[in-house]
């Protein structure tokens, strides 16, 4: 699979990128981690922590813990600056998410992008490395 490629190639190639998440039984139910955007985003490149889970496993705290310690690890490790985080204005779910993790709203940041699916918009978060 071709997200599954760019995921692995980043992780060789930076030393990080999206992390499986599964259950302490060793279930899968999704991936969470910090990655590169690509250049040609409406954002320029930026590093990106994102989320995808599976939908029996909303609403337990998956997303919330492993973006955590993502973004831990994007700041302490990684020795990034910022983080960026966007979604969509009907995604509530991730809005939460991104408010559990203390991320700030920067609506300057806002970008609408074109996909095979038809023109998405994005509503932007933020996190910065506090010393």
């Amino acid at each position: 699979n071709a997200k599954f490629d760019r995921y692995a190639t980043a992780l060789g190639r930076r030393g990080f990128g999206r992390w499986l998440v599964e259950t302490q039984d060793g279930n899968f139910v999704g991936y969470a981690g910090v990655l590169m955007a690509r250049p040609e985003h409406p954002l320029g490149e930026h590093f990106e922590i994102g989320w995808r889970l599976v939908r029996s496993a909303w609403g337990r705290g998956y997303a919330t813990e492993a973006a955590k310690a993502a973004l831990a690890d994007a700041f302490s490790r990684g020795r990034m600056k910022e983080v960026l985080a966007y979604t969509a204005s009907d995604n509530v779910r991730s809005q939460a998410v991104m408010e559990r993790l203390g991320l700030e709203r920067d609506p300057a940041r806002d970008f609408t992008a074109t996909y095979d699916r038809g023109e998405w918009r994005g509503l932007v978060w933020f996190a910065r490395h506090r010393a």
